[in-house]
């Protein structure tokens, strides 16, 4: 109870010290909240209810000894922080020298972090949260925690359980609603995987404390804890002489922050973090290139010969990097086929290809029809009335008001290059390549934390007519360490997988994919792909893909076939015994609050039979945060560690670090463990990846892009 009585008198002089504004709120230092060493916002040890920004992403590093905390921490929401950590236990072995030789114990969590309550006036910030979901337990806890903002001080107070409660001192609050709540079963030794729900919130709980004051003059936060964690109970850690920890973080700018701490009485801790925010992106872009309208003599060469029509057209929309598929000059309408690969979202290359088509179009043309390609799809058709779009150009905020008088439908299964008066003349075969260094990587596993491969990846594509694609990728071996892998796959379901070590040494110069790819709209809303060839790096074999993506509908449902053969460790043209039929039925939705989310259904490669779930946000930026998680008919024992197959990934557009528009994504993923449960085929251009983007709703939602 003294600890309580000491953090009141805490909050009871600082309201009194702080009653008048301090003259640090004149210093623009970029002084905030800052990531705890385990990289979900808080204090230094323990949490505290404050959250970053919406998109964003913060890697943080913190070392001491023994324990080293390196994590990847993303905010899909403001009221929410989800966090992937790694954490090296320095005097403890990964497992026996000859396994593992001198490599220290690495443990991976994952931690989530949810906003109860947003600060008031009167009432502080309320968050919960969980550490060490599905993992091993060697740091599980849960907490709920309360922040109060007062002038420059951040007050923090709350309870915490497991390893955040093994100081005890608070019988468990939650047993009146359930005995259950009393005890705490777990050991906290597991294999990780599995969600010890039962345990969470229950057994002996501690108070948390900690008081943040903010010196924006120095650009410093300074801190101080009563750390209620006990790592004193495992034998290899040190012991607590002190449960205060002090520290301070310095604010180098808006994403650099450099921190330091004195923890426990007896251990000193460095650290950094670095922080980027997706939602907008903040880099102008250039206009729209203004195009100069025709004279009345022009206009009227125009009616007698259409060809001088296309030509213009054809030249400013090159300008723009817009390539004309297909156009039509009628009567009082213009039709207009168009694909661009340098914008992000389709809507800016249908507003900037309105605009040209307006300027250069006769009098007498009422409305453009502007035909949206991806690729040899055509995903959409937007109707334009010209007077709108010209008065609509004329002033900002009528955005809106296009949009309601603008018709969009689909028309997939009768493009317009079939049946249009201009169609520019292709050459084909038309051949594309491009090649950069590339890296490859496998992430803790017992002979190293990272061993990686530096290579060159040449990728090409010959397209031999429309629909019809050819696909080559190569990889050249730069340099590598994956000559010390020492952990041969034990599984004891096919190894479809878990032989990777294998690929990875063997296969170093390889051929990464060569396959044949078919194309095809045979109906409205409905798409086909037809595959044969190597596939991947894994398998090679003969399938297709199914997708029907009604329009106007927030759903989309696919299905996918196909009948594959193992390929060779070194990623030739060597084919393996092992063959199976693998295939899935796929639902997409767009739901509330920017969510998709993928349900797939089916057989995989190692034969298991299951679903996967993949929920990710989209935000306007294009800025993608994703996670996912497959369970199949196979047991824990059968999977191995982990007990399930899941992970998560990042994308960020490349245009948000160019003062240009950029095509392409920044993309990162990671599944902690390679299995073969719950194992699927990669397909290359999956038709949800080329089509997903372009039903009624998602052009919607990046309507304001129309006019800029």
């Amino acid at each position: 109870m003294k600890r309580i009585f000491f953090f009141s008198y805490i909050l009871l002089l600082s309201s009194n010290t702080f009653t008048n504004e301090s003259i640090n709120e004149y210093f623009s230092n970029p002084v905030g909240h800052s990531p705890s060493n385990y990289g979900i916002t808080g204090v230094i040890e323990i949490p505290n209810a404050r959250f970053m920004d919406e998109a964003s992403i913060l890697w943080n590093f913190s070392g001491s000894y023994p324990n080293e905390y390196t994590s990847v921490t993303a905010s899909p929401f403001s009221w929410m922080e989800a966090s992937y950590r790694y954490t090296e236990i320095k005097n403890e072995n990964y497992g026996p020298a000859n396994y593992s030789g001198n490599q220290s114990l690495k443990d991976k969590g994952f931690d989530i972090k949810i906003g109860l309550l947003k600060e008031g006036n009167k009432i502080p910030a309320l968050a919960i949260g969980l550490r060490d979901v599905a993992g091993t337990g060697l740091f599980s806890s849960e907490y709920i925690v309360a922040t109060k903002r007062i002038q420059n001080l951040d007050v923090t107070f709350g309870l915490g359980w497991g390893m955040l409660g093994t100081d005890g001192g608070v019988s468990s609050p939650l047993k009146f609603i359930d005995d259950s709540f009393a005890k705490r079963n777990s050991s906290g030794f597991g294999f990780g995987g599995e969600f010890s729900y039962k345990d969470w919130f229950s057994g002996k709980a501690s108070y948390l404390g900690a008081l943040e004051y903010d010196l924006r003059k120095m650009g410093l936060r300074l801190k101080l804890e009563y750390d209620t964690t006990n790592p004193d109970q495992r034998r290899a850690v040190n012991k607590v002489d002190s449960r205060f920890n002090i520290g301070l973080t310095y604010h180098f700018n808006n994403n650099l922050k450099f921190s330091t701490s004195f923890e426990r009485g007896n251990q000193f801790r460095i650290g950094f973090n670095l922080r980027g925010n997706f939602l907008k992106d903040t880099i102008n872009k250039p206009i729209p290139k203004n195009v100069v309208r025709l004279n009345d003599e022009q206009k009227k060469r125009i009616l007698d010969n259409n060809e001088i029509f296309y030509r213009s057209l054809n030249r400013s929309l090159r300008e723009e990097d817009i390539y004309i598929q297909a156009a039509s000059l009628k009567e009082d309408s213009i039709d207009l086929a168009i694909a661009s690969s340098r914008f992000y979202s389709f809507t800016r290359a249908a507003g900037r290809s309105t605009r040209i088509a307006a300027a250069l179009s006769p009098e007498n043309i009422k409305k453009i029809n502007v035909h949206v390609m991806n690729g040899d799809f055509e995903i959409s058709t937007i109707t334009i009335n010209k007077n709108e779009f010209d008065s609509s150009d004329s002033f900002e905020g009528s955005n809106s008001e296009l949009l309601f008088k603008s018709t969009i439908y689909s028309n997939s299964h009768k493009p317009l290059y079939k049946d249009a008066d201009f169609i520019p003349e292709i050459s084909f075969p038309e051949f594309e390549w491009s090649m950069a260094p590339a890296l490859k990587h496998q992430i803790g596993g017992p002979e190293g934390f990272y061993l990686g491969q530096l290579f060159w990846k040449t990728d090409t594509s010959l397209k031999l007519k429309r629909n019809l694609m050819f696909y080559a990728s190569f990889g050249l071996n730069i340099y590598d360490t994956f000559n010390d892998f020492n952990n041969p796959s034990q599984s004891t379901i096919p190894k479809v997988r878990s032989d990777i070590q294998d690929y990875l040494k063997e296969g170093k110069n390889n051929i990464q994919r060569f396959q044949f790819q078919y194309f095809s709209s045979p109906l409205n809303d409905t798409f086909l792909r037809f595959d044969f060839g190597l596939m991947e790096e894994m398998f090679a074999g003969i399938g297709g893909e199914l997708l029907y993506r009604p329009f106007k509908s927030i759903s989309s449902y696919g299905f996918s076939l196909h009948k594959v053969k193992q390929r060779g460790y070194k990623q030739r043209f060597s084919l393996k015994e092992y063959e199976t039929v693998t295939g899935h039925f796929y639902h997409y939705a767009d739901l509330p609050f920017g969510i998709n989310s993928k349900v797939s259904i089916g057989k995989y490669l190692a034969g298991d039979k299951g679903i996967t779930l993949d929920l990710s946000r989209r935000f306007k930026s294009g800025f993608t945060l994703g996670v996912f998680a497959t369970k199949t008919d196979l047991s824990a024992s059968e999977f191995g560690e982990g007990s399930f197959n899941k992970g998560f990934y990042i994308s960020i557009p490349t245009q948000m670090f160019y003062t240009n528009f950029r095509t392409g994504n920044i993309a990162f993923g990671l599944q902690p463990l390679t299995k073969d449960g719950g194992a699927m085929l990669i397909q290359h251009n999956a038709l949800f990846s080329i089509l997903g983007d372009s039903n009624l709703n998602s052009i919607v939602r990046d309507w304001s892009y129309f006019l800029k």
